[in-house]
């Protein structure tokens, strides 16, 4: 027997989409296999107890490229990607957000957020790698190195800022935004060797557990109205 039209209408508007379940195991497929690099690179670093690999070369290349010029750049680059700044970046846009009652991209922002910042601390508090020779150093650093904390941090606040920003935007303009995310994140990472204070598989590790947690964060967005919608409804309206 025929199903009626009205049975049929019914089945199709109680279908679930497939779009999200889609998405949400890609973004299962890259983290997991960005997780998978980190570990063996961690391995790898742990194992070799000091420079592993190209790092004391690169390094090399990097000090025995030095100029005034490109110094006073460098600083300017990781004084607007350090842990401090890009933690201000974060709280400025989850108070725009929460302004214009954008719960659910203020809440995914300040737990990315948070969450690398808790990543860089229990990072180089596991793996105590040391720093560069201090002579090297252009800039005076305490902590340990590996991951690079601007690496990390600014990959993933500026990875969020754009990912909340991008649907706002249009054509061209998504695409410079884009680019210029890149370049940012990557400049940071660069100045931090240029400076002396990074081994450049710290500089990867950091730039590849920020692109692992933002994976994570995003993937888990469409469950912040979770969060959200405990909010009084005066908040939410």
């Amino acid at each position: 027997m025929l199903s009626s039209p009205s049975a049929q209408k019914e089945e199709a508007t109680t279908k679930p989409p497939t779009g999200f379940p889609d998405r949400t195991l890609t973004g299962v497929w890259i983290a997991s296999a960005l997780a998978a690099v980190i570990l063996v690179l961690t391995c790898a670093v742990v194992w070799a107890d000091g420079p592993a690999g190209p790092d004391a070369g690169w390094l090399q290349w990097f000090i025995d490229h030095r100029t005034g010029t490109w110094t006073t750049v460098a600083k300017a680059v990781s004084a607007a990607g350090d842990t401090t700044t890009v933690a201000v970046y974060s709280a400025l846009a989850c108070a725009v957000l929460a302004w214009r009652k954008h719960w659910d991209d203020a809440v995914l922002v300040a737990v990315t957020a948070i969450g690398a910042g808790l990543l860089v601390f229990f990072g180089k508090l596991l793996i105590g790698r040391d720093r560069p020779p201090v002579v090297d150093h252009l800039v005076t650093e305490t902590n340990h190195s590996y991951p690079s904390g601007h690496a990390l941090g600014s990959t993933v606040v500026i990875g969020i800022l754009v990912a909340v920003a991008l649907p706002a935007l249009r054509g061209l303009t998504r695409a410079i935004v884009v680019a210029l995310a890149i370049l940012f994140v990557l400049a940071v990472g660069i100045s931090r060797l240029y400076l002396g204070v990074h081994w450049p598989t710290d500089i990867l590790a950091g730039w590849l557990i920020g692109a692992c947690w933002l994976t994570i964060c995003l993937t888990l967005r469409p469950f912040t109205h979770l969060v959200t919608d405990r909010l009084p409804a005066r908040l939410r309206s």
